[in-house]
């Protein structure tokens, strides 16, 4: 008898435990924002290097996505709606760059695979929040790098992949 109720037991805090375990994508891809033309104002839109990066960081996301997040500026609105083109079931979604912890908190409770387009600052906090993993370093000039969370056995783990810069990008700096 005492048996059976150690399984029953066991059984009940296994559903118990499954049950409240919280849902998370098995995939998160992170990116900053494509070039943004230099410019005075705060709220720059995308340089014409930027246009044909944020097409080219398109090809490096495989998985379909269910939302593409993006902040309330111009250049990641723009690099969202080019990515969005290659991700035709993606909708679009803003949010606040200046509270990354709701962010995450609604990134985590989904189970499907998401993007977030950010900033230089705000895409390697987002990774830390989302995977307690250290954050990678992106200066002001680094564009053009895609990074996936993936689901382990110990968490996520963090991959990098850059494009190759577009030919309008190498031939603008000359």
């Amino acid at each position: 008898m005492i048996k059976k109720l150690s399984v029953l037991a066991g059984i009940t805090l296994l559903g118990v435990s499954a049950w409240t375990l919280p849902a998370a994508p098995v995939e998160i891809y992170l990116l900053r924002h494509a070039e943004k033309l230099k410019s005075a104002d705060k709220d720059p839109v995308l340089s014409p290097c930027g246009l044909a990066q944020a097409k080219a960081m398109a090809h490096l996301i495989p998985a379909p996505l269910s939302t593409i997040y993006h902040s309330g500026y111009q250049r990641t609105q723009q690099t969202a709606q080019h990515l969005a083109l290659a991700q035709s079931e993606a909708k679009l979604k803003s949010y606040n760059a200046s509270d990354l912890p709701a962010l995450a908190a609604e990134i985590l409770q989904q189970e499907s695979i998401v993007l977030v387009v950010g900033h230089s600052n705000t895409t390697p906090e987002l990774i830390h929040r989302l995977s307690q993993l250290p954050a990678p370093q992106i200066s002001e000039q680094d564009y053009g790098v895609v990074y996936q969370l993936k689901q382990s056995e110990q968490g996520y783990r963090l991959f990098s992949y850059a494009i190759q810069q577009p030919d309008i990008c190498t031939s603008s700096t000359n």
